[in-house]
This record gives structure tokens, sequence and C-alpha cells, in this order.
């Protein structure tokens, strides 16, 4: 699935009187009436100005103070000028802000976004309908973008690719710009109305200038032939969505399917017949050369490596690479990346990091630089130390060509992975002349993409970022993204099916339309690989998704996400608590159902309470590690539940004793036993005394469901935000 960054792009809004006007223009060659959005003076607003229009949003900014707000003149990530942006608070303590942007010539609304740290209620409340949420999101658009009338589609009627994840307690709409009967798919007004009725997100995409001629070059019918013969799904390792094991621990593995990435042809210029990219290349055909030959052996099973493995290893790298010897003033630190998709579901891995200095060498100068090694002895962070003074208003004015610094970068990759060079290959993501500047203050300088191979085919989302100095053409920094499923546990696959078996699957669930189409940038970044103008376009439209290689179906990434949401819960009497129980994450969904009256088995609830330590912050002061001979014999290092009941007895809330050597997981979760396990989460914490008054107060032996854990959560988390 592709996920982008989140492009906020300045917008024309009428608001109190701000110079604003539409021009209608005709087209004579076909009669057809062209609305051009035209502006007033450019000259900017002054911050008060800007605050000024922004409290007559009709949005309520009672009680709210202005915290910060800046002029923002970025021209990356889709903004059309500058624009106003604002961070409101109600309180000191920011439970309660606003984000409010407003264009800074026209004072319109661009952006708003109203944050609140959930306060669990233990009464029914009114939660609103859909349709009563459509007619509070219609009212909003009418008062703050009343020009737009005409030009939108109605609620939902096309998707669009805004990478939201699941959004279990809000109504979410999308209203997408349509001109001329032509769906503009990258221009919509955006609004989330949440469980109650409030308006709690707006976000208007809209391009400010003139759009081409709606009166294409080529006929659909020309255009569905130059799409059968130019347009070609490649296969890809993909990630489809999580599958929920046995006591609600998600399993991800990535499947064989057919797929477009960013450099794939998958639009019909209408105007041109030419194949198109997302990112508004155009490109005939892709292009992954491998950067060498060297792989690893198939088959050979990855060991963790113990701290002073990790350490040895690294050392060999500095010095062998770097001419570098292990920094000693410098302890060894970790760091965690963290990276989430369109599902809402987040990847993490951990690195332990370790410090090198190497002294001046002839023409090389001194450098501090660090290298994360992961579990398994995998280089994942490099990263060059530098004063601040060194990059505190640096200046790039004649920065090398971008291919010079990806030859850096390859040299680079080849060193840091000499056995597996045959895996790796290059993205080509040079940025336009606009996006430089903003890429170099950002990073520092280019960003080099490397994507992933398994015998020759490209896994979606495992990417290698390296950061080269565009000055003096040296690698600064390196990352690794964190992966659905690590290459090495990645099983190979065969396709059953062929590319055009692919192709027909794809056409029975979307429809090639004319549209308009604005370019995307690259998301790792935001930078453009083309000017930002909007074209006409033949694409497929429908649902997103995937053909799997294997049985040749349609994966649909929408009914997915739906999935997500359970739809068994509604007439539950603690349907309020359930929703925030799988809004937090603690019930995973699945097919729509939540099965609220199913008992919770000891396995299950002990994942929950760890979760509900980290999110509430309920460490104790100490731990008091147990040792092994604690260890429950019925959790063996092959259980599923081994790495949560380690870590579960390493933080004091269970511990095996001589006359209880059994966790016993799989029987159902009593009254008592829960109670015991709360009790854990608060011994040892200071900060976090006193009598918890949660559900589990009843009878001793009473088998708990996960309507009853639901409203056991809901007592902490207001006892977390109360002490």
């Amino acid at each position: 699935m592709k996920c982008f960054l989140f492009i906020k792009s300045a917008t024309m809004l009428t608001i109190m009187g701000c110079y604003f006007f539409s021009v209608p223009t005709m087209n004579e060659k076909a009669g057809i009436v062209t609305t051009v959005f035209a502006a007033g003076p450019a000259s900017y607003l002054t911050k008060e100005q800007a605050i000024s229009l922004m409290k007559k949003i009709p949005i309520d900014t009672n009680g709210y103070v202005v915290e910060d707000i800046y002029l923002n003149e970025t021209i990356a990530l889709g903004q059309n000028g500058a624009v106003w942006t604002s961070y409101w608070v109600k309180d000191k303590s920011g439970n309660e802000s606003l984000f409010i942007d407003v264009d800074a010539t026209t004072g319109n609304l661009v952006q708003f976004t109203k944050s609140t740290v959930d306060k669990p209620k233990q009464t029914a409340v009114n939660i609103i309908s859909e349709k009563e949420a459509l007619k509070k999101a219609e009212a909003f658009v009418n008062s703050v973008a009343p020009e737009v009338q005409g030009h939108i589609s109605k609620a939902n009627e096309y998707q669009v690719d805004d990478s939201l994840p699941p959004r279990v307690m809000d109504h979410v709409f999308h209203f997408v710009r349509v001109e001329n009967d032509i769906p503009f798919l990258e221009n919509y007004l955006q609004v989330i109305v949440d469980s109650q009725g409030v308006i709690g997100s707006y976000s208007r995409q809209w391009y400010n200038g003139e759009l081409p001629s709606p009166v294409p070059a080529i006929s659909a019918e020309e255009a569905n032939r130059r799409w059968d013969e130019s347009v070609k799904p490649a296969l890809h390792y993909v990630y489809t969505g999580e599958q929920i094991g046995k006591y609600g621990l998600p399993h991800r593995k990535m499947v064989l399917a057919y797929a477009y990435d960013e450099k794939a042809p998958v639009f019909i210029d209408a105007m041109t017949n030419q194949p198109m990219t997302i990112l508004g290349e155009s490109i005939s055909q892709q292009s992954r050369i491998p950067i060498g030959t060297s792989t690893r052996t198939l088959g050979k099973e990855q060991k963790r490596l113990m701290d002073d493995e990790k350490r040895e290893k690294a050392d060999e790298i500095a010095r062998k690479m770097f001419q570098a010897m292990p920094d000693r003033q410098t302890k060894v630190g970790g760091s965690t990346g963290i990276s989430w998709n369109g599902f809402g579901e987040v990847s993490s891995s951990s690195a332990k990091s370790y410090y090198y200095a190497r002294p001046a060498q002839g023409k090389e100068k001194a450098m501090k630089f660090q290298l994360g090694m992961d579990d398994y002895g995998e280089v994942t962070i490099f990263s060059v130390e530098e004063e601040h003074s060194e990059i505190e208003n640096r200046i790039y004015p004649n920065p090398i060509p971008y291919e010079k610094a990806q030859a850096a970068a390859i040299d680079f990759m080849k060193k840091l992975y000499p056995d597996r060079q045959g895996e790796l290959y290059t993205i080509h993501l040079p940025p336009t002349e606009e996006s430089k500047k903003w890429l170099f203050e950002r990073n520092g300088g280019y960003y080099i993409t490397f994507g992933w191979l398994k015998q020759g085919i490209p896994i979606q989302g495992l990417e290698t970022g390296v950061i080269v100095d565009p000055v003096n053409g040296e690698v600064m920094g390196m990352h690794t993204f964190p992966a659905y499923q690590p290459l090495e546990m990645i099983q190979v696959q065969k396709p059953r099916i062929d590319e055009q078996k692919a192709k027909q699957v794809e056409k029975e669930n979307k429809e090639l339309r004319l549209t308009y189409f604005m370019p995307y940038p690259e998301w790792r970044q935001g930078t453009y690989l083309v000017s930002r103008e909007p074209k006409l376009v033949y694409r497929m439209v429908g649902d997103d998704g995937v053909v799997d290689a294997d049985s040749g179906e349609w994966v649909s990434y929408t009914a997915y996400k739906q999935s997500k949401i359970p739809k068994d819960i509604a007439a539950h009497p603690h349907y309020l608590a359930l929703l925030y129980a799988v809004k937090d994450g603690y019930f995973p969904v699945t097919n729509s159902k939540l099965d609220p009256d199913q008992p919770v088995t000891r396995g299950e609830f002990l994942r929950i309470v760890l979760k509900a330590q980290e999110s509430y912050d309920f460490f104790p002061d100490y731990y008091e590690v147990a040792g092994e001979e604690r260890f429950f014999t019925d959790i063996d290092e092959g259980h599923p539940l081994y790495e949560t009941v380690k870590d579960a007895i390493e933080r004091g809330l269970i511990q095996a004793s001589t006359g209880n050597k059994q966790f016993d997981p799989d029987r159902n979760l009593t009254n008592s036993e829960a109670n015991e396990m709360i009790a854990g989460l608060l011994q040892g914490n200071r900060e976090k005394k006193g009598v918890l008054p949660v559900v589990t107060t009843g009878q001793p032996t009473k088998i708990l469901t996960k309507a009853d854990v639901a409203r056991l959560l809901m007592e902490l988390k207001a006892y977390a935000r109360k002490v």
C-alpha cells in the first residue's frame, strides 16, 4: 500500500471579506466553461490580521490563546504559497489545542485540527450517526468554502489517497473537486466529524491556478489501447494487512502480488498519449538494476547476537570502512525507529548505537559518528556528528549534481553491504531545483533512496536512505526503515498468474476514466521530481488494492481498513468502553467483529496489561529482575507468548514460584487474577499510588469478557489522567 506524506496546500477560501473572486472563462473550441480561482493582492497579511481572521472561522476558539504562530513559505509538500501556521492552547498542559493554518495572502482557511486528550465517560453519550455527521460536515463546508459549491462531488463519491488509518470513533468525508464533470482526485475538502458531532479536522487540497483544457487529444478507446500496451503491473512482495493470531498477537508477512510503485507508468497523458508515473514522470518502463551481484545464502537462519558480538562487529566495520576507533568518551546508546502505514499499523525496530572517532589524516578531516546495529548485527543507522555551528544557517551555493551524490551513496552502500549488493537497487528520485533548497535545509543534503530485492523482486516498504553532503559529496547519514517482515524471514513465493491476468482482475475492480491529476511528491521527503502543474490524464479509478499473484484475487485495501471497524457492538450496553478499547489498540478487530462477550484468556490479558503500562507510563521506579529459574515451565522459547511473558517477568508484573510454575495462558481470566495483574502495574511507582476502583471488585471467580476488560481499561485510563 502506497503511503504518502500528508500534503498540506494553501487554498483560496472566502472568509470575512478577504480578496477572492472566481473568473468564468470560455473554451472557444468546445464551448466549455472553465473556472479559474483568482486571488487579490499578493502582499502578505500581518500576524495580527491572520489571528483576527482565525478567530472568525466557525470553530470554537473561546478560552484558547495563541501559543505560536509563524509564516511558512515552504514550497514543498503541496503548498501553493505562504501560509500562517498557528498553534493554540486552552491551558498550559496542552490537553486541549488547535492547529490552524490560513493563506498568508487571502486569509482563507487551509487546515484546522482540534487535539484533545481523551477523557473517558462512564455514562452513555450520544454517538451520532453517519447521516447526522454528514449534515454537520456539509454545513461546515458551506460556511468556510461557499465558493466551491457546484465544484465538488458528493461526500465519499470518489476514493482519494489520503493514507488515513481506520477511524473507529470518527466520521470521515471527502468532497472531491469536479470541473466539467471531470474529477480532480488530488483536490478535495476533507472533514472529520467526531462521535459527538464536533468538527475535529478540516483540510483543503486545492490548486489555485488555471486547470488544463478539459478536452482530451485522444479518445477513451485510444487511451484504453495505450493503457493495455504501456501499463504493466510488476511482481512485488507487498504488505496487505496483519493477521491476528492467538492472544490477539499480530502476525505480519509479505505476499507476492502484482502492484505498481512510484516509478511505474500508471496514467496515460490525455494530451500526448504518453504513459506517466504518479510522480508525474514520463517513463516507458521500470528499471531495477542491483548495485552488484553478491547475495546472502538462501535459507540461512538469522541468529540474534549478544551485545558483545554486536560491539565486535561494529568495531570491525568502523575500522575497515573509516579507519576509526571506539570513542571511549561516549557511552553506548540505543534508538528505536518507528514507521506507520495507511492501515494505522506501526512497525518498529531497535538498534544499539556505538560511537567512533577518526583523527584527521592527510586530506581527510577528523570525524565522529555512530553505528546502529539491530539484534541480528545488521547496520541500520549511520550518522556523522556535526557541531551546531556547522549546520546553522548553512547555504549551498553550488551543489553537486544529484547523479554525483547518488554515485557516492552507491559506493558507501557497496562497502557497508559487500555481501548484499545483489539485493540492493537505487530508486532514482532527483528533486526539482525548487525542492532542493527545502531538502537541503531539512536534511543537510541529498536524500538517496535504495530499495531491497528478494531474488530480484522488490519489497514494498523496505528501503534504506542515504544523506549526501551537497557540497563535498560525503555521506553524512544512513538509515533503514523498519520492515513489516525482515528480508530473511520473507518466504520465497512463485506466481501462478501472469501480468495479463493481473491487469484483467484490476479492470474488473476499477474503471479507466478521464481525470485531472496533480503530480505527487516522493513520500519520503516530500520533494517534487517535476513541476507542480495539473495535467489531464486517463487513469484507473475505484478501489485501492493489488492482485494476489498466487490466487489471482483482488486484495482490497479499502475493505481491509473497513474490516478493522467493529460492527457488532452498536447495541452493547458497554458500547463506548469497547470503542475506546479498540481505538486505543487493546482489542484487534477481524472481519468487522469484536465479539464483546467473548471471555478473555490470561495470555491475552497479559498482552493488554503490558500495553497499558507503556501507554500510561505505569513503570516502577526500579526493576527487580527475576532469574531464569523463575520462568514458567509451560512457556518455552517457541511459545508465541514467550517474549510477552519474559517482558512481564522483568517488569515485575508476574512471576513464577515453587508452588506456581505454570502460567496457563489459555485459561479464561478471572476477576481476582485481573486484579492481581493490575496491582502489579501500580506497585513500586511513587507517582501512581492509590486504590483503583475498577470493575474487578466483584466476584473473585467471575470470568471476565472483553466488555468487562474494556470497562476496566476505561477506569485505568481515567486513573492515569488523574494521578
